[in-house]
């Protein structure tokens, strides 16, 4: 059963017990307000009739008349009739009704008043004291209206109550469409995707705190798992291109080399060539692996930037003889700490640094660390021959190298790379001309 089915089906029980319970509340209270107003003008008629059978000794002739024509008006003396203490009737033309007991009469003289009701006849008995004795005057009234009456309430509280289910089973429909239709805008967008467009965020321009939040939560879960899809692609194309090169290296000098006689020297020069071959293979296993890691086992620790930063520099200056300016501006040295891994974002500032360093031709390099909104930037200016406006939207792609690094050395990899792992630590990388010489590398730290 559909969702919306559902809810309309739970709003049509609830609804029904509610209109239930509240339609049988009206009609008791009004069978006993009825019921009451009823035994209490049959008294008001119980009365009238003692004073009319009664009273007539201690009445005029008109006054007697008057009585006469009110007890006309209101009751008829068929449904009267007067009893003496004995349970003998004495007077009225109420007679052989087996409802009225010697019980009943008893207790009207017990209690000065009684009244009772059948399924046809509203029963009332007061205790009437006289000068030519005490009497039971007991008058009785039809229920044919009181019962029309409790009928029609009853056909008009379930012609309602029906109507009234009808109208919520249909506006629980309407509520229910209103209320899933968010959620069937989420499954069209979710079965359009595919494998090439999935990890495009749902969007819902009209919708409700709920599912905001599953729209968040699934494109967090969406983006997290685009991350990892990018990770697994890289790390293929990685492993297809990095070591390609090597390996056709030595297996080509391996074929040359045995081709023929060579010298000691020779041999030499082809082993240090093989060697280099194998570094080169190793670093780039070393590269794969690390990133593989990310992949399936990125662990978080509590870091500190600025100790990272100052170990790239002393690397990039032992081994490039890199001119590095280092301008530190964070007063709260609890900016630096960061969730991250080390050893990935040594490696992404490496690629960076080295960068810099490569296509300034070894010119002075300059690193800022400052604090903005509470949260660190981390800005490398070189003075090289910078990036065309046109390469700039697709630097960051694999293996993509820009028109003027022709006679530069490089594979592509290493900014990509570096993408990669800023994005996996949630670090915002921005590339920019430097002007008026250079390139500009922006880093902005998003705590998580």
């Amino acid at each position: 059963m559909k969702l919306k089915h559902r809810l309309s089906l739970y709003s049509l029980i609830i609804f029904s017990v509610v209109i239930v319970v509240i339609s049988a509340i009206i009609y008791f209270s009004f069978y006993n307000t009825m019921e009451r107003k009823e035994l209490k003008s049959l008294e008001s008629k119980s009365v009238l009739a003692a004073i009319f059978y009664l009273d007539q000794d201690e009445l005029s002739s008109m006054e007697h008349e008057d009585i006469r024509a009110q007890l006309a008006k209101n009751i008829s003396r068929k449904n009267i009739a007067v009893y003496s203490v004995d349970g003998k009737q004495v007077n009225g033309k109420l007679t052989h009704d087996i409802n009225i007991s010697s019980v009943f009469l008893s207790d009207v003289q017990q209690k000065k008043i009684s009244s009772f009701a059948t399924n046809d006849f509203f029963y009332n008995g007061i205790f009437y004291k006289d000068n030519q004795g005490d009497f039971v005057v007991v008058t009785r009234e039809s229920k044919t209206e009181f019962n029309d009456q409790l009928n029609s309430l009853l056909q008009i509280l379930t012609i309602v109550s029906i109507a009234s289910l009808v109208l919520i089973y249909f506006f629980s429909q309407f509520l229910g469409y209103i209320a899933y239709q968010p959620i069937n805008n989420i499954i069209n967008q979710i079965k359009k995707r595919n494998t090439t467009n999935f990890q495009e965020p749902l969007q819902l321009k009209k919708s409700y705190a709920e599912v905001d939040d599953l729209i968040k939560t699934y494109n967090q879960f969406i983006d997290q798992i685009a991350q990892t899809f990018s990770i697994q692609k890289n790390f293929i194309d990685y492993v297809s291109h990095e070591l390609r090169t090597p390996i056709t290296a030595l297996i080509g000098t391996l074929e040359v080399t045995k081709n023929k006689q060579r010298t000691s020297q020779e041999y030499e020069q082809t082993l240090l060539a093989l060697n280099q071959y194998t570094n080169d293979l190793q670093e780039s296993l070393d590269q794969m692996m690390l990133l593989s890691g990310a992949k399936t086992s990125f662990e978080l620790t509590m870091i500190r930037i600025d100790e990272i930063v100052w170990k790239v520099i002393e690397n990039a200056t032992l081994y490039h003889q890199a001119k590095i300016d280092v301008d530190f501006q964070v007063q709260n040295i609890h900016t630096f700490n960061y969730q991250g891994n080390e050893k990935l974002l040594e490696l992404a500032l490496n690629n960076i640094l080295f960068n810099a360093i490569k296509y300034s031709d070894n010119k002075l390099v300059k690193i800022t660390l400052f604090e903005e909104d509470g949260k660190l930037q981390l800005h490398i200016a070189d003075q090289g021959i910078g990036i065309l406006e046109d390469d700039l939207e697709h630097i960051k792609q694999n293996f993509f190298r820009g028109q003027n690094t022709k006679q530069y050395q490089g594979k592509g990899i290493g900014l990509s790379m570096a993408h990669i792992i800023f994005k996996l630590h949630q670090i915002d990388l921005q590339i920019v001309p430097n002007k008026p010489v250079g390139t500009l590398v922006k880093l902005k730290f998003k705590h998580f």
